[in-house]
C-alpha cells in the first residue's frame, strides 16, 4: 500500500485526473455536451468573484483555485436531464453553485451542508471539498488538497474490501479536528486512494458492470439492490452491454448499446424506461 507522505497533491494531475474520468464516461453512457469546459483562465464564476463573498466557504486559496478551473458536469440545463456520474450521485458543479453564492442566491453554509452532509459540514479545515451533492446517502468524495487523496466515507464493503487500486496504508485523522462527537466516526469507516488512483477505481467499477448506466443521465449500481426487481433488471442491463462489446473500446457500440437498454426497459420495465431519455 503506498504510504500517504509518499502522496504529493498538484493541481493539474487533479485537474487532469477529472477530465479524464469524464471523457471516460463519454465513451461509455454519458453525452459529450454534459461536460462544461472551462477557459483557460478559469471560470468566471470563480476566479472573477468577489473574495469577501467566497470566504464564506472557508476553504483555502488552492481548492478555490482548483474549484476554478476543474471541469464539470453541467447543472445549468434543464433539471430533469442532469447527469450521475457515479451510481445514484451528482458532482458538485462548483462554477454554479459559487456563482449562487456571490449572487446572494445562496450561503456559504448552505453550500457546504448539501455537499460535505452532517459528516463534515461545520468541522472541515480549508483544505478539502467534496466533489459531489445532494441528498445524505449520496456518496461522499473529500478530495484533499494538503494530502493529495480523495476519501470515501461508507465506502461499499464490495469496493472497500477489494478495490482494484491500492488505498492509502496510513489513518489520516488530521482531515478535520476530533471534537468528541459520533461525526469523528466517518475516519473509521471510509477507503482513501491517491487522486488518480481514486478516479481509475471508479472507471474499474463501471469496466466490471458494478456501476450499471441505465441511459446517458442515470447510473445504478449493484451495491444497494433493495427489490429482485432491480436485481434482475440490472442483470438484463449488464447482459445487454456485454452484447454490444462492453468493455472492449474497439468492440463497444455506444449508441446501439443505449438504444438497446432503452427498447429493452420499456418493453419489461416500463416504470424504470421514465428514467431514460434521448
Amino acid at each position: 500500500m503506498p504510504k500517504l507522505d509518499a502522496i504529493v497533491y498538484s493541481r493539474d494531475a487533479t485537474i487532469k485526473a477529472v477530465r479524464d474520468y469524464y471523457a471516460f464516461l463519454t465513451t461509455m453512457y454519458l453525452n459529450e455536451d454534459a461536460i462544461a469546459t472551462p477557459p483557460e483562465e478559469g471560470w468566471p464564476s470563480i476566479s472573477g468573484a468577489d473574495r469577501s463573498r467566497l470566504a464564506e466557504l472557508g476553504k483555502s486559496d488552492e481548492v478555490l483555485s482548483l474549484l476554478a478551473h476543474l471541469p464539470y458536469l453541467r447543472s445549468d440545463g434543464d433539471q430533469n436531464y442532469l447527469a450521475h456520474g457515479t451510481f445514484d450521485s451528482y458532482f458538485a458543479d462548483w462554477r454554479e453553485m459559487i456563482g449562487g453564492l456571490v449572487e446572494g442566491k445562496s450561503t456559504g453554509d448552505g453550500l457546504k451542508m448539501i455537499t460535505e452532509k452532517y459528516y463534515l459540514y461545520d468541522i472541515s479545515p480549508p483544505h478539502i471539498i467534496s466533489l459531489t451533492t445532494g441528498s445524505y446517502d449520496v456518496p461522499l468524495f473529500v478530495l484533499d488538497t494538503k494530502f493529495g487523496v480523495i476519501s470515501w466515507p461508507n465506502c461499499p464493503d464490495g469496493i472497500r474490501d477489494n478495490p482494484s487500486r491500492e488505498p492509502i496504508e496510513d489513518d489520516t485523522y488530521e482531515y478535520a479536528p476530533r471534537n468528541g462527537t459520533e461525526r469523528d466516526d466517518w475516519r473509521h469507516d471510509r477507503q482513501t486512494w491517491a487522486i488518480a488512483d481514486f478516479f481509475e477505481v471508479l472507471k474499474d467499477q463501471f469496466r466490471t458492470l458494478q456501476f450499471v448506466p441505465i441511459s446517458p443521465y442515470t447510473v445504478s449500481g449493484v451495491y444497494y439492490l433493495w427489490t429482485q426487481q432491480l436485481e434482475d433488471m440490472l442483470s438484463m442491463v449488464r447482459e445487454i452491454y456485454q452484447e454490444h462489446g462492453w468493455p472492449d473500446p474497439d468492440r463497444y457500440r455506444k449508441r446501439e448499446c443505449l438504444d438497446a437498454i432503452q427498447k429493452a426497459l420499456e418493453e419489461k420495465y416500463p416504470d424504470e424506461a421514465d428514467f431514460v431519455r434521448d
